[in-house]
Formats: C-alpha cells, sequence, structure tokens
C-alpha cells in the first residue's frame, strides 16, 4: 500500500539518482571507453595528455606514441636504440617536446624538442640498485623524477633547464625509507607536485613483510625538506598505494591494493582533506579491487573521479568517498585534459581509451 500511495515520488528518486550518479553511465549501447587503435601492442603505463588533440603515452618495448588528432591516428615516435627499456612515465609539454623515463636498469632520461622524429639521451643513473618510477614538472623548466630507494633514502633527481641536464638530489634533502618501502611504477602517478609542493605515495614490503599501512611523504618547497604521513592502506611486497590525485590543494584521494590479489576491496582507497598531512578511509563503497591510477576530472560542473586497473574501472562523483563501477575494461593508467572535460586512459597490449565517446559512438 506504502509503494502504491507514493509510487511517483519513488519514480523521481530514483530518476534523480540515474542523473546524479549515471551521467556517462555504461550501458550495451554506450560503452565507457572509446577504445582507439594505437598502432602498437606494448604496456603502455605512462601517459601524458596535453589536450584534446593532443596526448602522448610511452611503455615497454622502448615505446612512445603519440597523437595531434584527439586519438582518429596514433603515431609510433619511439626513441631508436631503446627496445630494451620500459618507459613506465612521460611528461610532454606540447605536441613537440617531451621527456620520458625509464624504470628498471639502465635508468635513462630522455627529451625530444622535434615531436619524436630525435631523440636525446639526457640522464643516466650509474647505480644498479636505481628504480625510477615517476616524473613530475612544477613548470616548463623545474621538474623532478623519484626512484626507489637507494642507501636507505628515496632517490631524487631534479632538472632547472625543462629536462636537458639532471642533477642527483644531495642525501640530506631525500626522504628516508621505512623498512620495505619502495614506490610502485605502474602509472606515473605515485608523485604528483601541487604548486611548490612534492608529494610521494610509497608500499611494498621485504619478503613476508606485512605492514597496517603505507605512507605519503611530501615536500613544501620542492624537495628541500620533507614530512611523512601515515595511510590506512597495508602494504607488503604486493600492495601498498600506487596513484594519487589531488582534486585542490586541501583534497586528495589515493588508490591502490594488490596487484597479486585483485579482486580484494579492502585497502584500495584513502582521503585526505588538509593537504596530505592526514588520512583516513572513506566511508562508501571502495573500488571493486585493485587500480593503478587515478585521476580528476570535471562532468556537468561536478568533480569526477575515474580509477583504473587492469580488470577495470571505477568512477566517483562524491570526491573519493563511493565509487561506482564503470567498465570492465583494464587499463594502466589514466589522464584528463587540462580543462578536465576529456580522460585519456593506456594500458596492456597497446590499449588506449577515450572518455567520454564521440557523440557518433554514444548514440549507436
Amino acid at each position: 500500500m506504502r509503494f502504491h500511495l507514493f509510487d511517483s515520488c519513488w519514480l523521481w528518486i530514483v530518476l534523480v539518482g540515474w542523473m546524479s550518479h549515471g551521467l556517462f553511465a555504461q550501458t550495451s549501447e554506450t560503452p565507457f571507453w572509446q577504445l582507439q587503435d594505437s598502432g602498437v601492442e606494448a604496456s603502455l603505463r605512462g601517459l601524458s595528455v596535453v589536450n584534446a588533440k593532443t596526448v602522448w603515452a610511452s611503455g615497454s618495448g622502448g615505446t612512445v606514441i603519440k597523437t595531434v588528432d584527439g586519438g582518429e591516428s596514433w603515431h609510433d615516435v619511439s626513441p631508436a636504440g631503446a627496445k630494451e627499456l620500459d618507459f613506465r612515465d612521460i611528461h610532454a609539454f606540447d605536441s613537440s617536446r617531451a621527456v620520458i623515463l625509464s624504470a628498471g636498469q639502465p635508468a635513462r632520461v630522455y627529451r625530444t624538442e622535434d615531436g619524436g622524429a630525435h631523440w636525446t639521451l639526457q640522464f643516466e643513473h650509474p647505480d644498479e640498485k636505481s628504480f625510477f618510477d615517476a616524473l613530475s614538472f612544477f613548470d616548463e623548466q623545474h621538474g623532478i623524477a623519484m626512484s626507489d630507494p637507494v642507501d636507505d633514502r628515496v632517490l631524487l633527481i631534479e632538472t632547472i633547464d625543462g629536462g636537458k641536464t639532471w642533477t642527483e638530489l644531495p642525501a640530506e634533502r631525500r626522504p628516508r625509507k621505512e623498512r620495505g618501502e619502495a614506490g610502485f611504477a605502474a602509472s606515473g602517478t605515485n608523485m604528483r607536485v601541487v604548486g611548490d609542493s612534492v608529494f610521494i605515495a610509497l608500499g611494498g614490503g621485504e619478503e613476508n613483510q606485512s605492514e597496517p599501512t603505507s605512507r605519503v611523504v611530501f615536500s613544501p618547497d620542492r624537495g628541500h625538506s620533507w614530512q611523512a604521513a601515515s595511510v590506512p592502506m597495508p602494504r607488503n611486497p604486493s600492495s601498498g598505494i600506487f596513484s594519487m590525485v589531488f582534486i585542490d590543494p586541501q583534497t586528495a584521494v589515493v588508490i591502490g591494493g594488490d596487484y597479486l590479489n585483485q579482486t580484494v576491496r579492502n585497502g584500495t582507497t584513502a582521503r585526505s582533506e588538509d593537504g596530505g598531512q592526514t588520512w583516513s578511509v572513506p566511508t562508501g563503497e571502495p573500488p571493486r579491487g585493485y587500480r593503478s591510477g587515478i585521476a580528476a576530472g570535471r562532468q556537468k560542473d561536478r568533480t569526477c573521479l575515474v580509477a583504473v586497473g587492469p580488470l577495470g574501472t571505477d568512477l566517483s562523483w562524491d570526491r573519493g568517498q563511493t565509487w561506482q563501477a564503470a567498465s570492465d575494461q583494464g587499463f594502466h593508467a589514466v589522464q584528463f585534459t587540462p580543462d578536465g572535460k576529456r580522460a585519456w586512459a593506456s594500458g596492456a597490449d597497446g590499449a588506449v581509451g577515450h572518455w567520454p565517446p564521440a557523440r557518433s559512438q554514444r548514440s549507436r
């Protein structure tokens, strides 16, 4: 009886819920991601979205690709003689200039000024223990790259000329690690810069080590001094924080989990509302499991968070408090255009996706 009396009200509530939480919900007619033909089969973990037309991606087999027409065509612009390298991160300034970073050995940084037609080796780290995870730029001249710890401190290098030259920071300017800590070179986004601050998310562990929390280390002055914050996400050799994003200078969300147990939902996300100094576990539904990349955009004047991993994509419309399934398409990395209106994702086997799909794709 109650259901029938309030039938119209109930229907209105359902419609409002659909409108508020399903702005671009996946249906059988409108897949969340519009897949694009990248022309390569590499595992693409590096991603740099310059604007709605220009996007670069990088990955295994020394691969670098780019588009200058919004993904209608992708071009292989890989450096010559670099097939043994895995470019886990890339930063592009425009359609001509980009910097790429290789993980593992040899640890190298390359730069191009002619759209990838030619690349110059700008830096190579001599220590075999170095394993670079991410690079970020404060502006077009000043940048920083981080490696797993060497000699008990996170390894950091910096540039003051747009990536042409790099210098290792002295030990006193590098944060100390805790036992077993390292970064995860999963999407190039375990390090972020916000203004003059730099944040590094850590996880990992030694064999048979298991800790109840992970850490974010952060510097308010471009790496001259460091602080640390505990994050309620467990870490072991295969788990911890993999990616972070700042919605605004005060609100941050981290994502991760266990890449060897990818369907476990506990310990996959945390939030900060005070600029990364303290972190808590959101009260709503978490992502559906391990996620390696997170990005923030704007859809219909609302903040939208997209998290990707090998097993799927999840969305949050409430700044990371609650997550909902968007797609089972797997990716490693995701990034929005500077205006927040469009996102690209990159992943295994040369997978590249665009969201929202083109108008013609949505209408099918």
